[in-house]
């Protein structure tokens, strides 16, 4: 158990368990040197200046901070199907699990950095794994009048994206495995998502227009799905 100093003029003695001790820190200010000391309810201090000299506040501090166990971090479990979207209007950006943990990025290849969207040619769209490993490229294979894009994995098609809406607010994807899906984005809303044929559902809500929080059932989660979404994610960009 530790006695320390504590109130108006150091005047009240606390006592805490060193297994109450969650965090310690040090905060110099020119020549007065602070150490903290965290448990659940509150922060305690030892100040410096009143120790006899600067070796005595070391050797508290020091003593202090070996009886201190490291605290074990809880990482919640990753939930699948729960991502978010992080996607510049120039088509660049990233996928997030739900910890907050980067699972992979896309780009747009532009030749033209100055001028990202050509009016005959769009680029294509490169999703790629934490290891610069490309796994994903949508291409476009027809553009009027509305577009249609193929996903390719390995080169070889596994989902079909057509543009459904002139206002290119709505799109199918028919994927290899045979699911389809449905994926509508209203106007003037910052909810929508979308549904496949079996009733399965993909709900998203827009935090900015750069940013999506995006919630799948988890029964037809999968990358190929993810990396069509932060597709469509990036066509709403382009014409925002």
């Amino acid at each position: 158990m530790l006695s320390i100093s504590t109130g108006f003029f150091q005047a009240r003695v606390a006592k805490i368990l060193y297994a109450d001790l969650e965090q310690t820190s040090e905060v110099k200010r020119g020549r007065m040197t602070t150490f903290y000391l965290r448990t659940k309810e509150r922060t305690f201090e030892i100040n410096s200046t009143l120790l006899p000299n600067m070796a005595s506040y070391v050797a508290i501090r020091d003593f202090i901070t070996s009886h201190v166990a490291p605290k074990e971090k809880n990482v919640p479990p990753i939930e699948a199907g729960k991502y978010c979207f992080r996607c510049s209007y120039e088509g660049i950006g990233e996928i997030y699990d739900s910890n907050g943990g980067i699972l992979w990025h896309f780009k747009t290849l532009h030749k033209r950095p100055h001028y990202p969207y050509g009016l005959f040619r769009l680029p294509d769209f490169v999703v790629y794994d934490k290891a610069e490993k490309e796994i994903f490229r949508i291409k476009l294979e027809r553009k009027w009048a509305l577009a249609q894009f193929a996903m390719l994995e390995n080169g070889s098609p596994v989902c079909i994206i057509n543009q459904r809406s002139i206002l290119r607010n709505k799109f199918t994807l028919n994927f290899r495995n045979g699911q389809k899906w449905v994926f509508k984005m209203p106007l003037f809303t910052v909810s929508f998502g979308g549904w496949s044929e079996a009733g399965e559902k993909i709900r998203v809500r827009i935090r900015t227009h750069n940013i999506w929080y995006v919630l799948i059932d988890t029964n037809v989660d999968s990358p190929q799905l993810a990396a069509a979404l932060a597709f469509i994610h990036r066509e709403r960009l382009r014409f925002n």
